[in-house]
């Protein structure tokens, strides 16, 4: 569910659930150098850019960062984290897809400023 969907209540604690794996995935050195450079577009554009910087992105999040990444997700889909490892890519897919909110994206880049 979105944040922006949920109860302050919910929002709370899908917040404080994510807060922890968040931090470990933001302040990981291979995390901030690809989205420096995801950020800065210096390696071309389009979609040679997205394969490009795909592997290390999914390497990041998925080989050194799973378990952070599948309680953000359980968090945020009212899941258990053994649930999300368990079902099928396309599930977790569409979870990551319904999950996915401005409104989450602007509060973790409003706590870096």
């Amino acid at each position: 569910m979105k944040i922006s969907q949920m109860t302050t209540d919910q929002a709370a604690d899908a917040l404080i659930r994510i807060a922890e794996p968040a931090a470990n995935i933001m302040h990981d050195q291979d995390t901030i150098a690809v989205l420096e450079k995801l950020a800065t577009g210096k390696d071309g554009d389009g979609l040679s850019f997205v394969a490009d910087n795909l592997v290390p992105v999914a390497t990041i999040l998925l080989k050194t960062h799973r378990e952070d990444m599948y309680e953000v997700l359980a968090a945020l889909s009212a899941k258990k984290v053994e649930a999300i490892g368990k079902q099928k890519i396309t599930e977790t897919i569409k979870d990551i897809k319904e999950c996915w909110d401005g409104e989450l994206v602007d509060f973790f880049a409003s706590l870096k400023q």
